[in-house]
């Protein structure tokens, strides 16, 4: 009878040793799946470029000391602080950047409620420099505060390249701390009714090992999910930029065309409702800049759409009066959206000009973008027809434009964007009349130069704040 109630002692301290140790290691997968699944989230809505941006510019530590002085910090801060309370997590969600020729990592945006902004990340894991560009989970681990468990995942710009770490941290002591008391109080009561344990704990523990797995393998296989979705979109943005850039033509086309010229082109997002085209048809050169419906991936189709809409009524419709492409062209969009069932009226913004450099001859239309002519120093505006191209109550045939140029006359055809940017001091927009003084500011200078002194005006206009729309400037001297 001694051996069998040791046996039964032995047995049942064994299963709650097991279980112990079993929960434990469970709660550590568990724990770890949750933190992979949460940074891998927050790294595809973190917007790369602008942490990227904000790094550069912000270079010494503590040079950001709350959350409300810089508007990217303040948005990516929130991000995080709604990630912490979402998930219910105790400690601060934090994203790093490797500092290579001091071999440490500083810290970016955290979300605590005060920035530790570029202070020192010294005694890093070695795995944040190892699986840098994939991510992954960092071991248990003891320090000064505790044990923890943590997960990280890579922030990639719009180039694919890796610019920062997003990090997330479980304390295990508390949990440990739990399950120890849970377990010895277990103890006691099975040496105080050690045949009812016998029975009862021994299948009860089977069962919870079995609900543990199974919770294992569903929270492994949402993370998966969540994983492949978020992947599955990026992949889908990605390519979708390979397709535009087909409609796009090469800057070469450009210059080699205009021995002077620019193309300003500042997609919002990774793809554009905003491009330029250009195509050539005998002594003719047809160039546009166009302005569609929307931006990102929605704006990004219907440019598709529209662009070969204009190589169709230029090349295989043979039209060469600016006005009659850019009414084929609506014919085009509009007989190709009007099968919609949600009644999709889509379509685009646009100047339209065909230039003739032997008999000096440049003809325009334009749909609610105008063409600026500059001679002399002096800026004439033609006016575009107040129509889209596309669907429209009040359609009209297109107005076009005969104009004779000299040497040294410039033209300027642009979108919206620039002009609606919001900056500056007080947050407003940019507007035409300063858009249309900068030009006029640049006519001594060459075409290449003003490109650079334009593309910084935009950016110092906007600092730190979010780019409001797709942006395309083209400049032609004769």
């Amino acid at each position: 009878m001694f051996i069998f109630y040791l046996s039964l002692i032995l047995v049942t301290v064994f299963f709650l040793i097991f279980g112990y140790y079993n929960q434990l290691s469970l709660q550590e997968e568990k724990q770890h799946e949750k933190l992979k699944g949460i940074v891998s989230s927050l790294a595809i809505t973190i917007d790369a470029d602008d942490h990227e941006k904000m790094m550069k510019d912000h270079f010494e530590k503590d040079a950001i000391s709350d959350n409300e002085s810089n508007l990217t910090y303040h948005n990516i801060n929130e991000i995080l602080v709604k990630a912490v309370a979402a998930n219910e997590l105790e400690s601060p969600i934090y994203t790093l950047i490797y500092e290579k020729e001091e071999d440490v990592f500083k810290f970016g945006v955290t979300s605590d409620p005060t920035p530790y902004f570029r202070h020192n990340y010294t005694n890093y894991p070695e795995d944040l420099i190892l699986k840098m560009d994939e991510g992954g989970v960092i071991p248990l681990y003891e320090s000064e505060n505790g044990m923890w468990l943590s997960a990280f995942h890579p922030i990639k710009n719009s180039e694919g390249k890796t610019v920062a770490l997003i990090e997330a941290d479980v304390e295990f002591s508390s949990f440990i701390s739990m399950v120890r008391k849970q377990y010895l109080k277990q103890s006691a009561i099975a040496l105080g009714v050690i045949l009812l344990l016998a029975f009862i704990l021994i299948p009860y523990t089977a069962k919870v090992l079995r609900t543990e797995e199974r919770q294992k393998q569903q929270l492994k296989i949402q993370s998966e999910i969540i994983q492949e979705k978020n992947q599955d979109i990026t992949d889908s943005i990605n390519y979708a930029l390979k397709i535009q850039n087909t409609i796009l033509p090469s800057i070469s086309d450009f210059t080699e065309t205009f021995k002077d010229c620019f193309v300003l082109y500042k997609p919002k997002d990774i793809v554009a409702g905003d491009f330029y085209f250009m195509e050539k048809k005998g002594e003719d050169v047809f160039i546009a800049c166009a302005d569609c419906t929307g931006h990102g991936v929605p704006g990004a189709l219907v440019s598709v759409i529209c662009s070969n809409a204009l190589s169709f009524a230029i090349g295989v419709k043979g039209l060469s009066n600016t006005g009659e492409i850019l009414d084929a062209v609506r014919d085009l969009v509009v007989e190709k959206f009007k099968s919609s069932p949600d009644g999709i009226k889509d379509g685009m913004d646009v100047s339209l000009c065909k230039i003739n450099l032997r008999k000096r001859e440049l003809q325009f239309s334009g749909a609610n973008n105008s063409l600026y002519f500059i001679r002399n120093k002096e800026l004439e505006i033609y006016k575009a027809d107040k129509q889209p191209v596309g669907q429209f109550d009040h359609s009209k045939p297109f107005t076009s434009y005969d104009i004779p140029f000299q040497e040294n006359d410039i033209f300027y055809l642009h979108t919206d964007g620039f002009a609606d940017q919001f900056g500056g001091a007080k947050g407003k927009k940019f507007k035409y009349k300063q858009f249309k003084d900068i030009l006029l500011g640049l006519t001594s200078e060459p075409m290449e130069k003003q490109l650079s002194i334009l593309d910084q005006s935009f950016e110092e206009w906007k600092g730190e704040f979010e780019q409001v729309d797709d942006v395309c400037v083209i400049g032609v001297r004769m």
